[in-house]
Order: structure tokens, then sequence, then C-alpha cells
């Protein structure tokens, strides 16, 4: 059982630094499509396979580039982390309810390091995963989801006709809907506002805040703890 448990984890570890790659990739304008391996933002050289591997290449190199010494930013070891401990903890869960969720969560992920990167989301990668959601889990239609739906549209005019708000922001949202019940989405929403709030609170001096990441880890919360 140990055994399979770890491949389990380090399946997801793999998948979480995937999502990273990718998401780097796009902040830095890079091709997505490549056979060349990552490299040492500092240095510029490419890192070798060891050095790639998820979690165990940053204790090898006692979180420094093996080259440079410089230090290796551990948000990619995090996301590895998260990702692998929620494949671990859903995969026993019926197919219908793990697939939907982890996809989801790996496309929040994503789009929570591109909105902190550069405040962009990329609503083609919320399709699938909204899909499989709807499909799975039909949405049933009650008065909480027409309060939901009337928010939804009513934040997308606020984004269209402001700048206070991102209609990227709402587009995460919409897959939250097709995700989970209303109720888990109103306790997302209202999760990450008081966070984002408390931020500016604290940081008076900031302007802009991305909002993907608070909800992402406002979802993963509310829906691992129910």
């Amino acid at each position: 059982m140990l055994l399979l448990d770890s491949f389990i984890f380090i399946s997801g570890a793999c998948c979480g630094s995937f999502i990273t790659c990718m998401a780097e990739r796009l902040s830095d304008t890079h091709s997505l499509y490549t056979t060349q391996r990552s490299i040492c933002p500092k240095c510029r050289h490419q890192l070798r396979f060891w050095q790639l591997i998820p979690v165990l290449g940053v204790l090898l190199q006692r979180g420094r580039c093996f080259d440079c010494r410089s230090r290796i930013n551990l948000r990619s070891t995090w996301i590895e982390l998260i990702f692998g401990c929620l494949v671990l903890l859903n995969w026993q869960a019926p197919l219908t309810t793990s697939a939907p969720l982890l996809l989801g969560y790996a496309v929040l992920l994503f789009n929570s390091l591109t909105d902190h990167d550069h405040f962009s989301v990329f609503p083609i990668t919320l399709v699938a995963p909204a899909i499989i959601g709807v499909w799975i889990h039909p949405l049933i239609w009650s008065v909480p989801l027409f309060i939901l739906i009337g928010l939804l549209i009513s934040l997308y005019l606020i984004a269209w006709q402001t700048k206070k708000f991102g209609a990227g922001d709402v587009d995460i949202l919409v897959l939250l809907t097709c995700l989970a019940t209303p109720n888990l989405v109103f306790n997302s929403l209202i999760l990450a506002s008081a966070a984002a709030l408390t931020i500016f609170i604290i940081q008076p001096q900031r302007r802009q805040l991305p909002f993907v990441p608070f909800l992402t880890w406002a979802f993963i919360l509310t829906t691992q703890l129910v």
C-alpha cells in the first residue's frame, strides 16, 4: 500500500511540475512545444534530468542551482507537493468525483500562476473540466443556483464596464459552478474575497491584485474540507 501511495503521489507531483513549467513558459513568452529541457533563469544553463525530478531535484541541490549557486524559486516545488497531495487524497474516490475535480484543480493552479505573473487567464483551458463536470454532475436548478447565475451575470457586466474586476475571474467562477454546488462556490468566493481584502488592508499601497490564486486556494480548501 505504501508503494502504491508513493507512486500516486509521485505521479501527482510530476503533473504539478508540468503545470508550473507550462505556466512559466507562457509567462516568459516561450514556446510550449519544445524538446529542450528547462533552464536556470539566472545562469541560463540547461538543467540536467536529475535537477528536474519533482521535489527531490531541489533537495539534491539544497535549494540552490547546481551550476551558479543562486537560490531556486520554490514555487514549482510547492505546486508539486500540493498537487501530489491532492491526487493522493482523491485517487480512491469514485472516478466520477475525482476526475473532474482533479482536472479542475490542475487548470485552476495553472491559471493562478499565469494570473499571478501577468494578470492573464486562459479561458480555453477551462472548457474541458467545465464540460466534464457538467456532464458527470448535471446542474440542479435551484434558488441558490439562480442566485449564483445572477451574480455571475452581474460580475460580467461590471468587468466589461469597469477595470475594477477582470472577466477572467468570472470565467473561473463559471468553472467552479460547473464543478461544485452553489454553496461551495459561494463559500469559496467569500473566503477568497476575505483573504484578498486582508492583503489590501495589510498592503494599502497595492493597486492591483491577482484574484485567481485566492479563488483557487479557497476552492481547494472548501472542497477538501467538506
